[in-house]
Parts: structure tokens; sequence; C-alpha cells
């Protein structure tokens, strides 16, 4: 659940990470290779890596705003329509509720609950009338038939069962806010709200009762929902949510822990959630989210080799990410670009067997420089009569809109992640955007798709432009967005046997 968390990172890095990544202030170390003119990207369909099973985001918080039904038509058919982005993951966030006790201000920032107490009997009930902006968002965009996988997730408990009262943390950093008496109760009321939505044909197949675990939630920080486990208490937690859902007899997988970044006590969580059998038996996929990583492609690479031999019969899910800090206006181009390196990295390199971003749409906000920033696909203001779609949709559109769910990652040889210059090397990484653009990246990723098409998205971030194509077909389509087009069809006919790429360009493939 991404935004300024303020977050205490207690970063674990394997030894295999060390020999690229050192903490803290960390100096970036890359594959070397001179700043060419000139590349080949060899791509066999038979080197497949793993199935993908597609793309998505979160309806968090911005779709209880979205009250009028011509909006609510207009934005459900760009992220979920066949003309839109297609996208076939919807993450709805059962949202933990609040009261007059609440800090978190900006309703932007939390939920209401489908879990309220009746004024008249003073008892916690069910109201399934709630929550009805959000909840018709849903029912809208399953209509468009290309969602076939819906995550309930929680970014905390219902405040009723936390310890400060709130759902946006302890009042005491790094501290667990759900009660130690109320475990029980979180897994009775998360599991009660999940069979409804089955019950309401709602084609549920995860379940995520916890968010980015390790960061700090609460104390000062109240920005929004949130709450910190101990990996102890993860445990505890996931192992009496697998025990219920066999009790129940649904037919759900859990989806955990959605940790915050690739290290940072991702590898403890996934050993242990496997290394408990009951957990095992109900866990769909090893979640996690790929904030603060957006450079470090060894990281990433790491990760991938990690997963494919610990757990190869297990998904590995990228279920949220969104630019922290975020330096582009919604209308930049390096935005899609960043996004789309993210993806291609994400795929190729860590392997996960689907990428959402974190939210669809983010609140319009215009900083002291004139710029509107995003961490969205869509832009919108408080009660939606105006929005706008940001750079980045074209970025998840290079993607989604080209690699159907069913089809295959493919292995890119001599594959193009993250070129720098010699002078680059000591480039020590802060939060400075101007360092950003020392770099010079070039990543790609390569899929086959179910009707046996050759798909390979090329993010050029570098001055670099000719790429050899050494892929077998007979006709070749290329889709480009850049600073002067989005979603444009440059190429259509014969496969060439090589295309030309510019700087700051998301160029994707077809061929066949």
């Amino acid at each position: 659940m991404a935004k300024k968390k303020g977050a205490k990172k207690a970063i674990a890095i394997t030894a295999a990470v060390l020999a690229v990544v050192i903490a803290a202030g960390a100096v970036c170390v890359y594959n070397f290779v001179p700043n060419v003119k000139k590349y080949k990207i060899s791509v066999n369909k038979k080197d497949v890596i793993k199935t993908v099973y597609g793309w998505g985001t979160s309806a968090c918080w911005w779709s209880q705003n979205v009250a009028d039904e011509k909006t609510r038509d207009e934005l459900s058919g760009l992220l979920f329509s066949k003309d839109g982005l297609a996208l076939n993951i919807y993450r709805y966030n059962i949202g933990g509720g609040f009261d007059e006790n609440e800090r978190t201000s900006n309703p932007w920032r939390r939920a209401e609950s489908f879990y309220v107490r009746n004024p008249e009997t003073g008892e916690w009930e069910y109201d399934f009338t709630r929550d009805a902006n959000a909840y018709a968002f849903l029912r809208k965009s399953l209509e468009y038939g290309c969602i076939d996988t819906v995550v309930l997730f929680a970014n905390s408990p219902h405040y009723s069962f936390t310890e400060s009262g709130l759902a946006s943390g302890s009042f005491e950093e790094n501290t667990c806010n759900l009660r130690k008496d109320c475990y029980d109760d979180f897994v009775d009321y998360f599991l009660t709200i999940t069979e409804h939505f089955i019950a309401d044909g709602i084609p549920v197949k995860f379940i995520s009762p916890v968010n980015e675990p390790q960061w700090s939630w609460g104390g000062d920080w109240v920005g929004q929902e949130g709450c910190h486990y101990e990996p102890d208490e993860v445990i505890e937690l996931m192992k009496l949510f697998a025990k219920g859902i066999e009790e129940r007899g649904l037919d759900v997988k859990l989806m955990a822990p959605e940790s915050g970044e690739v290290s940072a006590l991702t590898d403890e969580y996934f050993e242990r959630l496997t290394a408990d059998e009951t957990i095992k038996k109900n866990l769909g996929s090893l979640a996690y989210h790929s904030y603060w990583t957006d450079v470090y492609v060894k990281l990433k690479q790491a990760l991938g080799e990690d997963v494919d031999t610990k757990y190869p019969d297990l998904r590995v899910d990228m279920t949220e990410w969104c630019e922290i800090p975020c330096w582009h206006d919604i209308n930049d181009v390096a935005s899609a670009v960043l996004m789309a390196r993210v993806i291609a990295n994400d795929t190729e390199q860590s392997h996960v067997d689907s990428w959402s971003n974190w939210v669809a749409v983010n609140q319009d906000g215009t900083a002291d420089d004139g710029r509107n920033y995003c961490d969205g696909l869509i832009c919108a203001n408080d009660d939606f009569s105006e929005y706008s779609v940001c750079s980045r949709y074209n970025a998840m559109a290079h993607f989604s809109k080209f690699v159907p769910t069913g089809s295959k990652l493919l292995k890119v040889s001599e594959n193009m992640s993250t070129l720098v210059t010699e002078t680059d090397l000591s480039v020590t990484w802060e939060n400075d955007p101007k360092r950003q653009k020392t770099f010079y990246r070039v990543s790609s990723a390569a899929f086959l798709t179910p009707d046996d098409k050759v798909v390979i998205v090329i993010v050029n971030e570098g001055d670099w432009r000719t790429v050899k194509l050494d892929v077998k077909g007979k006709h070749m389509t290329v889709v480009t967005t850049d600073d002067k087009q989005s979603l444009a069809t440059t190429y259509d006919g014969k496969k060439l046997p090589s295309i030309e790429v510019p700087w700051n360009t998301i160029t994707t493939v077809i061929i066949d």
C-alpha cells in the first residue's frame, strides 16, 4: 500500500545481493557494457520460463468516490475492457473502517467497512449495502468479461479489533495493532465478507489479510490504513486463516505476505510461510511489492533465481508498485518509461507470474512547482467531476493489451537490462532525480501469446537506437509510445531484421 510511508526499512539482504547492493546510501553496481548504438535480441519460442497470469490494479480508496454512473462506466471501460487496458486482476480493499476518533483526515486514505455497530443494539453486525460505490464499480468492471481474478486484501484489520481503535496503525511505531484476543475475530470477519462476495458471484481467487507487515505503521505518522506485524505474528495469523479456509470449505487461496519490497524480510517471510504445512496447503501466491528497488536489477535477478529454485510450484506475484518518491508529472512520458522498465525487469528478471500497479486512480494534486504528480494510471479530483489519463496508463497498455493471461514468459538472450557507461559506476543512489538521468538503461521482456505470437517490449532510457531482432516470423507490428505519440502503430508489415528504438521510448513488437 504505497504512498509516503515514513516507514522503517529493516533491510535483510542475502549474500547474493550483497555482492551488488551495499545497504543505506548504497553504491549501485551494474553490468558494465559500452554505451552502444546497436544491440541484438534473440528469442526462441521453446525457451519458456513460466506462464503469465495477467495484469492488474487496485480499486483501493478511490472507487468509493465514484458516485456518477457515467463516470463509473467510462473509468471501468478504460481499465477493464478490451478496448481499454483489458486488465484481468482486480484488487478490492476490505476497508478497516473508521469512526469519529480516526486520525486519517484524507478520505482517499481510508475506507468504509461492511462491519458496523448497530446504534440501537450496540452490537457489531454486517451491512453489505455499505461501500456501495466501490462495490458498484467492481460489478460494472466485471461486465466487460476481462476480469478472471479478484483479490480481497486488507491494509488493516477492522478498527474495532485494534489496540489503538484505529485502522491507521498503533500509537507506537513497529508495533502490531491487531489485539491478541482479536486474531480469531479478524479471521472470522474477513472470511465472512469473502463468503458474501463469492455468494454474490464475484470471482474471488485470493484473499490477502496482511499488507506490508514490515513497515512501522502508526506512531505520529497516520497518513493511511496500515498495520505492522512481526514475522512471528504474520505466521500465526496466516495459520489461523489457513485453518479458517479449510473449516469453511472456501475455494480461495491465501496471497501472502504482500511484503513491502524485494528485500526487507521478504526471504524470511517466503521461507517461513512455505515451511508451515497448514499454511502452504492453502497458499496460492507468494506476493511482494516492488517499491524502493527500481534500479536494482541484480537484486531482482537474485529474487528470480531464488524463487525458481525454492518455490517452483508456487505463484510469485508482484502486487503493488508506484514511483516513490514521485518526480514526474502525470503527462511526462518519462514516468511511463520508468514504469515500463520496472514491469520489464520484474517479469524478465524476477519471473513474476502477474504484475499489478498500486492504484488505478490517484488523487489530483498540483504541487508548488505547477506539476501534477501521480502514482496511478488515471488522475481525478476529489468528486471525479474531472479526470485525465496519465502517461503511465500507456506503460501498462504496452503489456496488458498485447500479452493476455495464459501467455508464456520467454527467455531473452543477451537481455538488455540496465546498460550504463563506465563513469556511472561510481554514482551513489539517493533521492535525486538528476542522478537518474546519468544512467543509460535499456530493458526488455518477451512473451509467447496463446495465439503463437511473440511479443517483445523494449524500454529505452538511453542514447541507444538500433535493435536487431533474432526472432522467427513473417509479419511484424510495432507499437510506440514516446513524447509525441501514445500507443501508435508505427509499423505493420513484413518482418524486419531490425528496428530503431529512440531514447525515452516504449516499443512493443509483435511478430507472427
